[in-house]
């Protein structure tokens, strides 16, 4: 594997995810969303065109998820729901655009690519009309509003199928309501009052084409009735002759009184409306749109894309962060147990920090004190007789705790007379912990509980920046589930990686053995690649075979003591 871990699919998906607010989940062969997450395929790989369209596929359904409204009927009509679509997508990219102006290159990059590709065409005038009006909004809009002008040759080539068959009141009224995106359009359901604003225009137009083509019609035959009757008054027939007499020869023959009309030259190149009878049959056709009479929607194509063949990948790579739900006051009687030793620690590590950054004097050759020790290098050459003290740089050490939280560690023991499980007795060391770190400059903690409702997910109890007080109820937590310590790997590389701190720190608290100890070794290993220290706590297991730098506890209610003991030597060793 020769791809660093910062650049890994997984790592920069979750940082994506992580920028838009959006959780992430890497696994399985599809990509797709259920209104609240992302998922992506299981992808590790580094091809440019696959990431490409991953990157635009999560910035679309990042923008969906923040703009858009799920819970919208759109009735029976397939083409009602698809032009509401087009115009919904172009709104909400607009509106990501606003916050993360990056996205409006991932996307239009996507675009390129699949029309370089064929997969983005323009209608001809021979397909479906509905397709036609759907592939036209779609092409004009991304061109206009969203700037990517590499579809304005199939914008040309569709209006041209426009014309060729809608009625020309209905081209010039189109444009002008599709001049309301994006500036008149707040939500989703405004871009459907446009679709049906648009659908009611072209009936209406298509009604005024009908009636336009009868009265047409109508004005013709009495024309050619008159035309008629005058004719017979200036040519009466001869007299004792047949009524046909005399014109056998003269059909056709411009010399005898009945010239051929003129024949009107023919213009192939300039698309023309559609007769009467034509649009009748128009209107037949837009109300009984079905899904295959229209172009795929672009996202799913990119989707399709997108996936893998099956029995290739992880069901789970990255799993998805969760906000455990629990009890705030079993989490305030965790915090008012642990906040007499939590202080103590918190003074006991600060000032063994602060005397390691100034413990080291260091000689220069002008100050205000002399180092009487000195004196005698000067014979030497040395005129480095005064010392200063050597200011060390704060920490600056982002520590990310992974806790197991596998059915095992429900496991009880006693301690101090008291049965408490496993679980238990880690979520108080890693609270009392964190309260301690917290407060300690250039120290940015956090804990993740892995698993979390299922194998396929972690829970987020303290996130990088945020405060212990501020979400107490995670930590009331109960042990369920195996122990997929790869996947937890992955989401604090993930979550470390996007740290400002450049000290990172990987500690993991376990009491067993990884379903899959050998993606687990590969996925500490690349953490080590790319500077991440990995530390292991074993409770009552040795977990040397996984961690270069590991401690196995047999005591358990030691568990505490020896965390503050490792996370002074881990500050001091900064």
């Amino acid at each position: 594997m020769t791809q660093t871990l910062e650049r890994a699919f997984p790592i920069v998906a979750a940082a994506l995810g992580n920028h838009f607010g959006i959780s992430i989940k890497i696994g399985g062969t599809d990509a797709y969303t259920n209104g609240r997450s992302i998922q992506l395929p299981a992808y590790d790989g580094s091809n440019p065109d696959y990431q490409s369209a991953a990157w635009g596929y999560l910035a679309h359904e990042a923008a969906h998820i923040r703009f858009s409204d799920f819970e919208i009927d759109f009735g029976d009509s397939v083409l009602r729901l698809r032009i509401c679509q087009a115009i919904e997508d172009v709104r909400i990219e607009h509106e990501l655009a606003k916050v993360y102006p990056g996205t409006r290159l991932t996307l239009a990059k996507v675009v390129e690519k699949m029309i370089g590709e064929g997969r983005f065409v323009a209608q001809k005038a021979d397909e479906h009309p509905g397709n036609i009006l759907y592939g036209y909004i779609l092409k004009r809009l991304r061109a206009t509003v969203l700037g990517q002008t590499v579809l304005m040759p199939l914008v040309d080539q569709t209006r041209d199928a426009l014309r060729a068959n809608f009625p020309r009141g209905a081209l010039i009224r189109l444009e002008g309501l599709l001049s309301e995106v994006p500036d008149g359009l707040s939500c989703e359901r405004d871009c459907l009052d446009l679709t049906d604003r648009i659908l009611t225009m072209i009936e209406e137009e298509v009604e005024k084409a009908r009636d336009s083509a009868a009265d047409s019609s109508d004005s013709d035959a009495a024309n050619d009735a008159d035309a008629a009757d005058e004719t017979d008054q200036d040519n009466p027939p001869a007299s004792g002759d047949d009524g046909d007499s005399g014109q056998d020869d003269s059909d056709g023959d411009p010399q005898n009184g009945s010239p051929e009309p003129a024949s009107v030259p023919s213009q192939p190149d300039v698309p023309t409306s559609p007769s009467g009878d034509e649009v009748v049959t128009l209107m037949d056709q837009l109300n009984a749109t079905a899904e295959h009479d229209l172009e795929p929607d672009w996202f799913e194509t990119v989707k399709a894309q997108l996936r893998l063949a099956p029995g290739t990948c992880e069901n789970c790579v990255l799993p998805i962060g969760m906000i455990p739900t629990g009890s705030h006051l079993v989490g305030q009687t965790l915090a008012n147990k642990v906040a007499q030793d939590s202080k103590a620690l918190r003074v006991a590590l600060q000032s063994a920090v602060q005397a390691h950054r100034h413990n080291r004097p260091q000689a220069v050759r002008q100050g205000r004190r002399i180092a009487g020790s000195r004196l005698s290098r000067v014979a030497q050459g040395d005129t480095r007789l005064f010392i200063r003290p050597h200011q060390r740089i704060s920490p600056n050490t982002a520590l990310h705790i992974l806790l197991d939280k596998s059915e095992s560690m429900d496991d009880k023991i006693a301690v101090n007379g008291e049965t408490v499980t496993l679980l238990s007795l880690a979520l108080d060391a890693a609270m009392a912990l964190a309260l301690a770190l917290e407060g300690i400059q250039g120290v940015n903690p956090a804990i993740t509980a892995f698993p979390g409702a299922d194998d396929d997910s972690v829970h987020q109890v303290l996130r990088h920046g945020e405060k212990v007080v501020n979400g107490l109820e995670r930590f009331s937590l109960r042990a369920a589930h195996t122990t997929p310590m790869t996947q937890a790997v992955w989401y604090a590389a993930a979550q470390l990686l996007q740290c400002r701190e450049p000290r990172k720190v990987l500690l993991v608290i376990t009491d067993g053995v990884p379903n899959d100890k050998t993606s687990t070794l590969s996925i500490l290993k690349r953490c080590r690649d790319c500077g991440i220290e990995t530390i292991g706590i074993g409770l009552g297991v040795m977990v040397d075979h996984l961690f270069p730098v590991a401690l196995s506890i047999q005591d358990i209610a030691e568990l505490r003591h020896q965390l503050f003991n490792l996370s002074k030597a881990m500050l001091l060793a900064a």
